[in-house]
């Protein structure tokens, strides 16, 4: 094996070579450099760190090793932050072909990307934006939430219906 190192994430790759050298990008991708979830995610979140290694499994390129990072997000019930741990076992069969898709060897999930050259800050946020949820809430807030509007004034009238047959009724009395 050939480890590769990189610092930062924003590099381009072509897959095979890298396969063929079995090659590790190791680095971080700090709230800076996201493009596609910097705004669903307070700058406070921890940079996300990166641990993958190209190889070969028949004539498929692969990736595979980890995604993990701390991010923190706001909780949409009290708007408080909240942590959301990332944790991500990848296994990615890196292919620029979607009829390939149902020969990928078990086991891999398929990255589909055009061109013959990878970005590989591009991989990692889009395998991010799949554990991220679509609402991110506490477990219990930390906030009372209320349970009725904040203005003083406000009460819940009940709404009085009419009664349809009030009409007759007025001409039952002539």
């Amino acid at each position: 094996m050939l480890p590769n190192m990189s610092k930062t994430l924003q590099i381009e790759v072509d897959p095979k070579l890298c396969a063929g050298q079995e090659r590790v990008i190791l680095g971080e991708l700090p709230y800076a450099e996201l493009k596609q979830i910097q705004q669903d995610i307070d700058p406070s979140s921890s940079p996300i760190k990166v641990d993958l290694m190209f190889s070969r499994v028949g004539k498929f390129v692969v990736l595979t090793g980890r995604i993990s990072s701390n991010l923190v997000l706001q909780c949409a019930a009290c708007l408080e932050l909240t942590d959301f741990a990332v944790d991500i076992d990848v296994n990615l069969a890196v292919i620029n072909n979607e009829e390939l898709v149902s020969l990928l060897p078990d086991g891999y999930e398929p990255y589909l990307f055009e061109g013959d050259r990878l970005i590989m800050s591009e991989l990692v946020e889009s395998e991010v934006v799949l554990v991220l949820p679509s609402i991110a809430r506490h477990d219990v807030c930390p906030t009372q939430l209320p349970k009725s509007s904040t203005s003083k004034d406000f009460m819940l009238e009940p709404e009085v219906k009419k009664n349809p047959f009030e009409a007759l009724e007025s001409l039952k009395l002539k």
